[in-house]
């Protein structure tokens, strides 16, 4: 065909065949329609809510002959618009949600612990009110508060019962002192009570009070399981009680006992030093160079140790040791 073409696209040629004649080559009025459609969207910014936007995004992608450029920016439009309603909407979500938890944890009921009611013992006052009469040396006084204490029969009951087996004690009742170890249903606090009561009667200081504490004495020796303290005590007092009646060799006995068996008690290296003065002594079996070894031994123990009040001799064999060196 001749002529020159005035501008052509994919759907229609315009052409000038001749001067003052306009071919014009139509297609098919459908596609014109699309084209003048296609015009009309380029030029119009519509931003859909996101359920039209599905719908007009499944369109968009239906028609293959739409421009690509316009569906892009189209696209690109409608995220954005709806990415900035989801994010207007997530203050308030938050807000809503803060809001309910608050809620929920101010509907939660505050629970206070309960606060155990404390148990008072029935025996506690009478047998404080007892120690207090002991420290300013009122006995009797003392005696009828512990009594009233074991009486109640409570907690403290039971070391009431101690104190007042001493107190029978230093007063010559034996008799009351035995009811009350035998009231004890502890075994620890029975052992100790029986103690209490040997004691007392030994500090009494008179022969027939001494007597009395030696039965007591050899009592909690045999017929109670063995204590690891008060076992090894009574075995020592025993031996000084009868150092004092010069029964030297049956305090010997009590002494070696504990060497034997109690090797971890305090009596330990205070019995050495009691064996050197049994056998420095004037009696059957005096024996100076045996006196030396317990003496040297008991010295030897007690390198690197602290004293312990009432058991600590290294004065007297410092000078024992001297007294027998020379004259041996």
């Amino acid at each position: 065909m001749n002529g020159n073409p005035l501008f052509f696209t994919s759907r229609f040629l315009v052409l000038f065949s001749k001067p003052g004649f306009l071919v014009i080559v139509l297609f098919h009025l459908l596609s014109i329609s699309r084209f003048f459609s296609l015009q009309a969207q380029t030029t119009e910014l519509f931003l859909p809510f996101p359920e039209t936007w599905n719908k007009d995004t499944t369109n968009s992608s239906s028609n293959p002959n739409t421009n690509s450029n316009s569906s892009v920016s189209s696209d690109s439009k409608s995220l954005t618009s709806a990415s900035t309603e989801t994010n207007a909407e997530t203050p308030v979500s938050s807000l809503a949600l803060n809001n309910q938890t608050s809620l929920t944890t101010k509907a939660k009921p505050v629970e206070k612990k309960k606060k155990k009611k404390e148990v008072i013992d029935p025996s506690q006052a009478s047998f404080q009110k007892g120690k207090a009469y002991l420290t300013r040396d009122q006995k009797k006084s003392a005696e009828s508060e512990f009594a009233d204490s074991y009486g109640k029969e409570g907690e403290a009951a039971k070391f009431s019962r101690v104190e007042n087996t001493n107190l029978f004690g230093l007063d010559g009742k034996d008799k009351e002192s035995n009811g009350l170890v035998e009231k004890q249903e502890d075994p620890d606090i029975k052992i100790k009570t029986q103690f209490e009561l040997a004691r007392s009667l030994d500090r009494i200081g008179n022969p027939d009070s001494e007597e009395k504490a030696y039965k007591e004495y050899l009592k909690l020796i045999t017929e109670f399981p063995k204590h690891p303290e008060l076992t090894p005590r009574s075995h020592y007092a025993v031996a000084i009680l009868l150092i004092r009646k010069k029964e030297f060799r049956s305090a010997a006995h009590q002494l070696v006992s504990i060497l034997k068996n109690f090797k971890e008690s305090a009596e330990f290296l205070p019995a050495h030093y009691y064996l050197g003065k049994i056998y420095e002594s004037s009696w059957d079996e005096r024996d100076l160079e045996r006196s030396l070894k317990y003496y040297q031994l008991y010295m030897n123990g007690m390198e690197g140790k602290t004293s312990v009040p009432g058991y600590d001799f290294k004065k007297e064999t410092r000078e024992r040791l001297r007294v027998l060196g020379s004259s041996i």
